[in-house]
């Protein structure tokens, strides 16, 4: 999941007609309607890597602490809590209030449960490693199985005590704690639907603003407000429903129709809705990269993928193939994460690289085919339909195409097109030489792209990059590593990974993105993050 600046908000005063026994009539239900491309591919907290499918668990649970309008902390299921002075022992007060949608109230054995059960070696959870990341005690010999999960730094003290023990102080902790991954789990609902856990709404249970209703694979995803939830005066609306679109042109004409109230748009129709008043262009922190899979003999070949680095004109895809409000990607890091010790971002500090240089290209092409051993070649470039891929724009391939054929002459491109979910399984089993992917941060630190993705052995690692004295590097700077303390040190250190990375073409970035999208003006209080998922728990609209 990865992500980045706000999403805007939406906020909802409704005049309900009412009649003489004080009810509302029939059809007068507040529901906001949000068009999606993509279905969910996962509703488990522990399964889901997908943005859509963490948005939509994010609108039925809650985790121990949440972001507010601004991105600032603010509590969730815990009300309170307290940090030792060493920043290694967490110690959560709960909500006594804070009842599951079966009844039964969330506990601190839910979040024992759930952070045992995201460590259970024997489970395969591509967001388990986010346990050894953080810290958490004995969570390194717990996923190599030398420890059992009960032995993980967790326990409840009490029904509403969940305390944490870290072997490191970790300074992006808290923010983490907003992720679905280390929401709750109700270990007795879970265990009884086995197998069946998260697969249908029949095997799910609510915490949080909605309760999941009805989930119509590729069409429909229902949410009615949840009455038992502990902040349920603060929910205006009525329900929420995504529905999936086949594209967002067709999103758009129901917008138009006023049966959606909220749709991104694709940049081909952007110019047809400009002087719409729904109309507003959002910076998001997803970074959009070619990934060179080094698996491949091929890809392995530094000069070849520099020479694809230097070889296309970023500014033509944000601006013109998408002009949605994306920008030029100048690292892989993305603008507006966050602010380092001297107070700047660590975009705006860390310089441009990989810009279009067609000469310097050629240079490093003509190197590679020597190299290589070859005078021309062939290389196939995975990408994912833009109907399921949200943000790619129509015509994306073929530009990248048109680019590295025209200004490295020999190379061919051929481009393959599949579905989302396809896309990333063969990216996640290295079954691919190019391929176009995105990552939006998981947390506000450069660590969320340069070592989740990066490092040698990350589950996240697509283009295999693998370099000794990269990892060293980032282990350095990591909770625990040499220079961790030093805040200053340790911003330098960070850019210097980067520039490592980059300077080795292990991953060659091209755009962060923008969203364009239509927003009902009756619509206020939905909550989009930089980092984390949007909110509609505040989100509201008049009739």
């Amino acid at each position: 999941m990865k992500f980045l600046t706000k999403y805007l908000a939406l906020l909802l005063i409704s005049f309900l007609v009412v009649g003489c026994t004080g009810g509302k009539v029939e059809g007068e239900d507040l529901i906001l309607k949000v068009a999606k491309s993509s279905d969910v591919i996962s509703l488990d907290t522990h399964v889901a890597t997908d943005g859509v499918s963490f948005e939509v668990i994010k609108a039925f649970t809650e985790g121990l602490v949440e972001y507010d309008a601004d991105g600032k902390i603010i509590a969730g299921v815990a009300k309170a809590w307290d940090v030792s002075a060493d920043g290694k022992v967490y110690t959560f007060t709960l909500r006594e209030d804070a009842f599951w949608s079966n009844g039964t109230k969330v506990t601190a054995a839910d979040f024992v449960y759930g952070f045992q059960r995201l460590a259970d070696p024997a489970k395969t959870h591509q967001y388990s490693y986010l346990v050894e990341s953080l810290k958490i005690a004995n969570g390194a010999d717990v996923l190599a199985g030398t420890k059992p999960v009960t032995d993980l730094g967790v326990k409840a003290e009490g029904d509403f005590k969940f305390v944490v023990t870290l072997d490191e102080a970790v300074p992006y902790f808290m923010q983490l704690m907003t992720f679905p991954s280390f929401h709750p789990v109700n270990k007795a609902f879970a265990e009884a639907a086995g197998d069946k856990y998260a697969t249908t709404v029949e095997f799910l249970i609510s915490n949080g603003p909605f309760v999941l209703k009805e989930w119509i694979s590729g069409s429909l995803i229902k949410f009615e407000k949840n009455d038992k939830y502990w902040d349920k005066a603060a929910v205006k609306l009525d329900g929420l429903e995504f529905q999936i679109f086949k594209d967002y042109q067709s999103a758009a004409l129901e917008f138009e129709a006023g049966t959606i109230d909220v749709t991104a748009i694709t940049s081909n129709i952007v110019d047809r809705y400009k002087d719409n008043a729904g109309y507003t262009e959002v910076k998001l922190g997803y970074v959009w990269f070619l990934s060179p899979n080094q698996l491949n003999v091929t890809m392995q070949n530094k000069n070849l993928r520099l020479a694809l680095a230097h070889a296309f004109d970023r500014a033509q895809i944000a601006d013109n193939l998408l002009g949605d409000g994306s920008i030029v990607a100048t690292g892989i890091v993305s603008s507006g994460l966050v602010t380092g010790p001297n107070g700047k971002d660590f975009r705006d500090d860390s310089g441009v690289f990989q810009a279009m240089d067609v000469a310097k290209a050629k240079a490093f092409w003509e190197a590679a085919k020597t190299e290589l051993g070859v005078t021309a070649l062939t290389i196939e470039l995975l990408v994912g339909s833009p109907e399921t891929d949200t943000g790619l724009a129509v015509g994306t391939a073929e530009f990248l195409k048109s680019e590295f054929e025209k200004n490295l002459p020999g190379l061919t491109i051929q481009i393959k097109t599949t579905i989302k979910k396809d896309r990333l399984d063969l990216m996640n089993n290295g079954n691919y030489q190019l391929g176009l992917t995105r990552w939006g941060p998981d947390f506000a630190d450069p660590l969320t792209y340069l070592k989740d993705l990066f490092e040698t052995g990350s589950p996240y690692n697509y283009p295999r990059f693998s370099n000794a004295e990269y990892d060293a590097i980032i282990a350095s700077v990591s909770p625990g590593g040499s220079l961790a303390a030093d805040l200053t040190v340790r911003w330098n250190t960070l850019k210097q990974a980067e520039a490592l990375l980059l300077g080795e073409a292990g991953v060659i970035p091209a755009w962060q993105t923008g969203t364009a999208m239509l927003i009902s003006t009756k619509v206020t209080g939905i909550e989009y993050h930089v980092v984390g998922m949007p909110c509609y728990k505040r989100a509201t609209k008049v009739k």
